[in-house]
């Protein structure tokens, strides 16, 4: 895997080709987490990690992390920087559509997710 300071620079490389609009109400920016994040809801024997994150927090505000601890359990073997943004991007649209949808009084995204994970952990589904 990339190492942590060039997942983080693509990650600013590909926030800033975004029109500034939906970083709109995002006070606390964007950020890396060098640690990984295991999805409690999924079972042990096919644990899935969460790759990034949208938090609303009542006082201090939203924001979106991505955890790079997390990018390096689930693409270990990602030393293409090509691929690397690719999913960096990916991931990175994935946590603003949350923020846009917030805004918006939505949940279609959230619910779309947990439908992914109720699939995947019946086994009927990957992530």
């Amino acid at each position: 895997m990339i190492d942590i300071d060039r997942f983080t620079a693509i990650l600013d490389e590909q926030a800033a080709l975004l029109p500034e609009a939906v970083f709109r109400s995002l006070n606390l920016g964007i950020g890396v987490a060098d640690r990984h994040k295991r999805n409690r809801q999924s079972p042990p024997d096919r644990p899935l990690y969460i790759l990034g994150e949208y938090h609303v927090h009542p006082v201090m505000g939203r924001g979106i992390v991505l955890y790079y601890g997390s990018f390096v359990r689930v693409y270990p073997e990602m030393n293409d920087e090509a691929a690397a943004r690719q999913e960096i991007d990916r991931v990175l649209k994935h946590e603003l559509t949350h923020h846009l949808e917030h805004q918006a009084g939505s949940r279609a995204l959230e619910i779309a997710d947990a439908q992914r994970l109720r699939r995947y952990n019946s086994g009927e589904d990957e992530p």
